[in-house]
């Protein structure tokens, strides 16, 4: 009797939910209880704990929401265009790659920030091999499964009939960029760090700060602003979202990527690092605003029931997800601010609190909510 394959797309996206899960919970919320109570117990924060730092992000990002974010994609974009995914078994394969890829990464340069001695040499070699090795088997496999989507989207009717999928076409675009861009930019940063003769317990601070901020004000707000175009309007009762909104929306996004680009490849600067937040924060404005999740709730002619949000726990979720991208829009334009000079009462000087408004606040808040309706 032949194999049914038909649930073998499901079980693919169950897979990048729970890689997402573990991500989470262990080298994410786990690892930032670790360093919090460090902190609050006052050990000596060194070596171990900059590699702890940078874990903690990758873990969140490309774990977390990434893992989280693709798995939806595979399964959802591909009805959206009206068509199967091309070649689920590639994607099956791809996800292994992916996994195995974050663990190598996780493991070595924990491994390396916390346990290698520094006399250790061919420890050293074999743990900074093994860290490159991840992230380039991450990368290898995020250009591999966008690869596959975008084989997809080429099938089915003519993209000018699909108005669903064509609404949000720019913005997919740009989330696959940025999603790509990220991962070059951390195998850039880790691969000339190695070659230098750098460990990579701690990879360089350009690379990092640029691929972080692709990950999370390119790739999440593109691509969260795009699936709430489609499936507030339903889910939530919002109104449809403006077409000429998302396109500016992914305009700025573009441009904000741009400039972590320069800030990656060129140095850190006034120029690059100030361009960037202010045409991040101006897009998380306009996606927000062009999804109208603050506007009223549509009302259903001849509905059975009155909606109210306030009865809706993932109504609310999705709201205050939404007012914490603001909060990090907010914050970023203070660092914009402060870096032209202008003196604000609290320092600014880092980006940590528009990141952690963003990826705690508006991501986390949005997945959870979304995933609970």
């Amino acid at each position: 009797m032949p194999r049914n394959t038909t649930a073998k797309p499901d079980r693919l996206w169950a897979r990048f939910v729970w890689l997402s899960f573990l991500c989470a919970l262990l080298p994410g919320f786990g690892l930032a209880a670790f360093m919090t109570g460090a902190w609050l117990l006052g050990l000596p924060r060194g070596h171990w704990y900059a590699a702890s730092v940078q874990v903690h992000a990758v873990s969140f990002l490309l774990g977390w929401g990434g893992a989280m974010i693709l798995g939806v994609g595979l399964h959802f974009l591909p009805r959206l265009r009206g068509v199967k995914l091309f070649r689920p078994r590639w994607a099956g394969v791809l996800f292994w790659v992916l996994t195995l890829g974050l663990i190598l990464r996780f493991c070595g340069q924990l491994a390396l920030g916390s346990f290698v001695p520094s006399h250790e040499s061919t420890a050293r070699i074999l743990f900074n091999g093994i860290i490159v090795t991840g992230i380039v088997l991450n990368t290898l496999s995020i250009a591999g499964l966008l690869a596959l989507l975008a084989i997809t989207f080429r099938s089915g009717r003519p993209l000018k009939e699909n108005k669903g999928f064509r609404q949000i076409a720019p913005l997919l675009a740009v989330a696959a960029l940025t999603l790509l861009l990220a991962q070059l930019v951390w195998g850039w940063g880790a691969v000339t760090a190695w070659v230098d003769g750098f460990d990579l317990a701690i990879l360089p601070a350009s690379a990092q700060r640029s691929a972080i901020n692709l990950m999370l004000f390119g790739f999440i707000m593109a691509m969260a602003t795009g699936m709430s175009a489609r499936l507030f309007p339903l889910t939530f009762r919002t109104h449809q979202a403006s077409q000429s909104g998302l396109k500016i929306t992914a305009g700025f996004l573009i441009l904000g990527s741009l400039f972590s680009l320069a800030e990656a490849f060129l140095g850190f600067s006034f120029v690059w690092s100030t361009g960037a937040a202010v045409f991040y924060a101006c897009g998380i404005l306009s996606g927000t605003f062009s999804g109208r999740i603050f506007h009223r709730r549509k009302v259903i002619p001849h509905a059975t029931t009155t909606y109210h949000m306030r009865e809706d726990p993932a109504a609310i979720g999705v709201v205050t997800a939404y007012f914490w991208a603001l909060v990090s829009a907010l914050f970023l334009f203070a660092f914009a601010l402060e870096k032209i000079g202008l003196p604000l009462p609290i320092s600014f000087a880092q980006e940590n609190l528009a990141r952690h408004a963003m990826g705690a606040g508006f991501m986390t808040l949005l997945i959870i909510s979304v995933g609970w309706k």
